[in-house]
């Protein structure tokens, strides 16, 4: 385990505390993090996952019982958070980012790298393409959470109720589900690209990653520890632990191809991501927990990742 981290983990989140220094040491402002984030998210991200996944053989990276496998996991550990959270005395607000917290993963930036960078471009590929629907999946639910939870502060985010369709309009335009679309088209129709266009996508992907990499350094917070540490703790065992767990178990149950366990596991024991927060300031959550949660278990997660690469890379 200590050498599958020193290898694999210790590079990528080498780049995520030079982010957190950069950033803690004003070396980058905040101007910048945010025209960076669009950056990445809107363009390189995008770019690479289009440009592997287009030159991918689509039959050999897609297999729908892994990502049924995935789906299953998901609906059983917001079903538990959403048990655990009933059982607590808390307002509304710690509830819906508690029970968000459990089940929306980093994938953009945290599974993507891991899958890039541990395993190569082969199982980057099966990774991009069972991960579209797995995003869908976790925005969507996210949705239903805060709904159902109907924060009572309308005043903290400019309204009290959800506009349902914009909602779905967002998650249909998300650039990484259109770029894994595009790229399932290309890679099911087996058209080429030229390879003018194809250096340039492999030019424009280079930088998607370290970026990614440093941003996720930059946001990360450490205020509020000692008291949300057992909720920490519970969304830690319920999203970085039991989540691959129950995916791993159903793929082994349906005999799903050994070649997607590792990217599904890759996908399900992604921190919490830092969408959690977003959501959370906006839909009248609660933004310490959010912050709080997403930073303790990306540190955490680099040794779950070793642990899990381990025993199964």
């Amino acid at each position: 385990m200590l050498k599958v981290f020193v290898t694999h983990i210790l590079p990528v989140f080498s780049i995520i505390g030079l982010g957190y220094v950069l950033m803690h040491r004003r070396f980058v402002e905040n101007i910048f993090i945010a025209s960076a984030n669009r950056l990445v998210y809107y363009v390189a991200v995008p770019a690479m996952l289009f440009h592997e996944v287009a030159r991918s053989s689509f039959s050999e990276n897609f297999d729908g019982i892994a990502v049924v496998s995935m789906l299953a996991g998901l609906g059983v550990v917001t079903a538990i958070g959403f048990c655990l959270a009933h059982l607590t005395h808390r307002p509304a607000s710690f509830k819906a980012t508690f029970v968000h917290s459990t089940f929306h993963g980093n994938l953009g930036y945290m599974a993507y790298a891991i899958a890039f960078y541990a395993l190569g471009e082969k199982s980057f590929a099966q990774t991009a393409i069972l991960s579209s629907f797995l995003i869908v999946a976790q925005n969507l639910l996210a949705v239903c959470v805060f709904a159902y939870y109907k924060p009572k502060n309308p005043a903290s985010f400019g309204h009290d109720r959800f506009d349902f369709l914009e909602t779905l309009k967002r998650v249909a335009t998300n650039p990484i589900i259109v770029s894994v679309t595009a790229g399932t088209v290309f890679s099911y129709l087996s058209l080429s690209l030229h390879p003018a266009i194809s250096q340039s996508l492999k030019i424009l992907s280079g930088m998607a990653l370290p970026l990614a990499l440093l941003l996720i350094g930059t946001s990360l917070s450490f205020h509020a520890f000692t008291k949300l540490l057992p909720a920490m703790s519970v969304i830690g065992l319920l999203k970085l632990f039991l989540f691959p767990l129950i995916a791993y178990g159903l793929m082994h149950w349906w005999h799903v191809p050994a070649a997607f366990h590792t990217p599904v596991l890759i996908l399900t024991a992604a921190p919490p991501a830092t969408v959690t927060y977003i959501m959370a300031l906006e839909l009248g959550g609660d933004t310490q927990l959010a912050a709080a949660a997403t930073s303790l278990l990306t540190l955490v997660s680099g040794w779950t990742y070793a642990l899990l690469l381990s025993f199964h890379g």
